[in-house]
């Protein structure tokens, strides 16, 4: 899915500036606050968000809806799994 046609987000997160782990730290703290179902964007400067993002949604089943370099910055989108 293009990144146009990702869905709206519930809450959005910068965290710009910061190497692993701290995309998915404060990507763990974001989820834990948002509904069930509810779309979280991280923003992130660390290119391995790409790859660490994938692999923290399998290992917690939210769902990785993808991440996209957006000038020097990566988008990702995670949607909070629903039980």
């Amino acid at each position: 899915m293009p990144l146009e046609d990702m869905p709206l987000p519930a809450r959005t997160i910068d965290t710009s500036g910061q190497l692993c782990p701290f995309p998915i730290v404060e990507t763990a703290r974001a989820v834990k606050g948002l509904d069930a179902g509810a779309v979280l964007l991280v923003i992130a400067t660390d290119p391995g968000i790409a790859t660490d993002m994938p692999m923290w949604c399998k290992a917690t089943r939210n769902e990785h809806l993808g991440t996209f370099r957006d000038g020097t910055a990566w988008k990702s989108f995670v949607r909070k799994q629903t039980r």
